[in-house]
């Protein structure tokens, strides 16, 4: 009898696992076919950046024939769109993919599948070469200034070189426009001839912006870029990026998880989690009416300056799961304090419930 009852037990598990993996395969299918859909559709022509579905798998084993056994998805289905002179605030928890996404967007990572519409063009395939020509475009400004600033090399070198790689202005010019971006960039004139060693966080951290705009960019994925800063020193470079967002014209996609940052400087916010976008919207309509319980337990944590006004906090029991083994249908339900049996079992379509204003929830309808 015993043996007979193990028996059963073992067979509902084994069913059970293959429900599971059909559930899983049933979503790889239907998103798929919505991708390929979606696939078909013009770029719009008001966004300077459009990502549709946008993928990026590491591949962690192979087998002895290449063929991958596990892989990491660090960039898994995200869409958005940017218009030009717009900033979007990408925000998450550390190692949610933000900065995965925002390197694969400037095809630093080649992506895994997906498109990224630049100026109404699909540069998701292009190779390097390719790429090339729009290097000028498309700019970075990283995380640490220091590591990103070769330390053999004057700052003079190394805004001069990225100006004549790229023929900008005539060699006869060079020192005198990189001496007027500095200027821009709060930089003084004698800092030509001096190291990266020899400046603070805050100054290196201008000369990356420098070397940025030396070649007059449109679009610039700022990964970052204050918080290994100091906040006095936070607040002059957020407003030295927003005063050159407004003399050039620029669009910016700011990665940051300090969401004071973000509300200051963003117009747009995405909210990701595991490599997914749950949430995305105008910054009034997310801070006014955050709707995923995950961008809700994210504000709940920002410390408030009134001491006689109380907010209450939400707490995230467990801890974020591998991007390598991801749960099955809604990522964030192992943790969520509004999790449903559904949620465990099915992923939540990303839908418009607002004007501009997207989630991906089972707590909302999720059909028409």
């Amino acid at each position: 009898m015993e043996e007979n009852k193990k028996t059963n037990e073992q067979a509902a598990e084994n069913f059970a696992g293959y429900d599971d993996e059909a559930e899983r395969l049933r979503e790889q299918s239907e998103s798929a076919a919505q991708a390929q859909e979606d696939t078909k559709a013009p770029a719009d022509p008001d966004s300077i950046l459009e990502v549709r579905h946008l993928k990026k798998y590491f591949t962690l084993k192979k087998t002895l024939a290449g063929k991958p056994i596990s892989t990491l998805k660090a960039v898994d289905d995200v869409s958005f769109k940017v218009h030009a002179g717009e900033t979007l605030g990408i925000v998450g928890e550390s190692g949610c993919g933000k900065t995965t996404m925002g390197r694969t967007i400037l095809n630093l990572y080649r992506p895994t599948s997906g498109q990224v519409f630049f100026e109404g063009v699909d540069i998701a395939g292009f190779k390097s070469a390719q790429m090339r020509p729009l290097r000028t475009k498309m700019q970075i400004v990283f995380q640490d200034p220091y590591s990103s600033l070769p330390p053999r090399s004057t700052v003079g070198g190394i805004l001069a070189e990225a100006a004549r790689v790229h023929k900008i202005v005539p060699n006869a010019q060079i020192k005198d426009y990189v001496l007027s971006v500095m200027e821009k960039c709060g930089l003084r004139d004698y800092y030509y001839e001096r190291y990266p060693h020899e400046f603070s966080g805050g100054q290196r951290q201008r000369i990356c912006i420098a070397r940025a705009l030396v070649v007059n960019p449109s679009f610039v994925v700022c990964d970052e870029p204050v918080s290994a800063l100091d906040v006095s020193i936070q607040a002059q470079i957020i407003n030295l990026l927003k005063k050159l967002q407004k003399e050039r014209k620029l669009t910016y996609l700011f990665i940051s998880h300090d969401l004071s940052v973000v509300k200051h400087i963003s117009d747009k916010i995405g909210v990701m989690y595991l490599g997914s976008m749950v949430e995305y919207g105008d910054k009034a309509r997310i801070f006014d009416n955050p709707m995923h319980p995950y961008t809700q337990a994210l504000f709940s944590a920002v410390p408030n300056p009134n001491p006689d006004e109380k907010v209450e906090r939400i707490l995230l029991s467990g801890d974020i799961p591998s991007p390598a083994n991801p749960p099955l249908g809604c990522k964030f339900h192992t943790r969520c304090p509004r999790a449903m049996e559904i949620c465990s079992h099915i992923a939540p379509q990303y839908r418009e419930y607002e004007k501009g204003h997207y989630v991906a929830c089972h707590c909302y309808a999720q059909e028409d």
